[in-house]
């Protein structure tokens, strides 16, 4: 078990009070941390996004696997249905 996994299993084991927008950061955290293909994108998640579900996932694991994108839905998309085809 890699140190980040270790870390999240213990993590998920105490019980944490926490809203909506911290538990799907939480949740999009842990998918970060265990699989390196996770990637975040959308409309403003750079910064955090307009709900702050991806603050500080930019940060923490770089441009590249938490991105902006442009702020057309089939750009959007269409960017997914590749990512996802290239497996």
């Amino acid at each position: 078990m890699t140190t980040a996994l270790r870390t999240i299993a213990t993590q998920a084991t105490k019980h944490k009070r926490m809203n909506l927008f911290t538990a799907i950061n939480s949740a999009l955290d842990v998918a970060l941390a265990t699989d390196d293909s996770t990637i975040v994108f959308g409309e403003d998640v750079a910064f955090g996004g307009v709900f702050r579900c991806t603050n500080g996932l930019n940060e923490r694991y770089g441009d590249e696997r938490v991105f902006s994108s442009p702020l057309t839905e089939q750009g959007i998309a269409g960017f997914a249905i590749g990512y996802a085809a290239m497996g």
